[in-house]
């Protein structure tokens, strides 16, 4: 088995494209909750009607992702990348319309 073909895989793309938003979420949210607790700092976002817009913005490192894989030829990665991106819009649209 090549290298090739060991990272070319459906679930190597879907588990960048789930674990590097959620990663992005954090990082995120501690610089931004620097002088306030972060569960404070959450509970203000989703009072504010912003949880929405911070997890469309959390999703930007799958345009990176893509493009690697994209670029290696990892077509069944890239596809897992997609779908994923696919699953995190549709968790931006379920908060935007029920917070």
């Amino acid at each position: 088995m090549t290298s090739a073909s060991k990272y070319n895989k459906l679930i190597i793309g879907l588990s960048l494209g789930i674990i590097a938003p959620v990663i992005t979420l954090l990082i995120f949210t501690f610089f931004k909750s620097q002088s306030t607790n972060v569960v404070h700092y959450l509970k203000f976002v989703i009072r504010m009607s912003l949880m929405s817009n911070v997890l469309s913005l959390c999703a930007l490192p799958n345009l990176a992702i893509f493009y690697f894989f994209i670029n290696k030829e990892y077509y069944y990665s890239t596809r897992g990348v997609i779908l994923a991106t696919i699953i995190w819009g549709v968790i931006v649209v379920i908060t935007r319309y029920t917070t």
